[in-house]
């Protein structure tokens, strides 16, 4: 088993949503969040289909994994944080690149 190493100052973190979408959250929400880590030293930036929805307030399958897999991909992020609780998070179970997230560990 791969450790990831500690988040440090400088180190970004990529906002995705696995489950629910963030647009169910305040914007103002979002920016104060945004901000907090910011100002702990983070660098903040948020997957593609973070803030898109569908009628379940969530996005697709593949919006999703592609977030979550970019995330993973992404040398520059060292660490991630969901938007929202698990919901429907496990329908990305059988489609996750394991051995992506085995070559590539982030805090998560």
């Amino acid at each position: 088993m791969r450790i990831p190493e500690k988040l440090k100052r400088g180190d970004e973190i990529r906002i995705i949503a696995p489950s629910r979408s963030a647009s169910i959250l305040s914007g103002e929400g979002v920016q104060i969040a945004k901000e907090q880590l910011e100002n702990l030293g983070f660098v903040v930036s948020f997957g593609k289909h973070v803030f898109e929805k569908d009628l379940q307030n969530s996005t697709s399958i593949q919006q999703r994994l592609e977030d979550l897999h970019e995330a993973f991909a992404d040398k520059h992020v060292k660490g991630m944080l969901t938007v929202i609780g698990g919901f429907n998070s496990n329908e990305l179970l059988p489609y996750i690149d394991y051995e992506l997230l085995k070559e590539n560990p982030k805090i998560f």
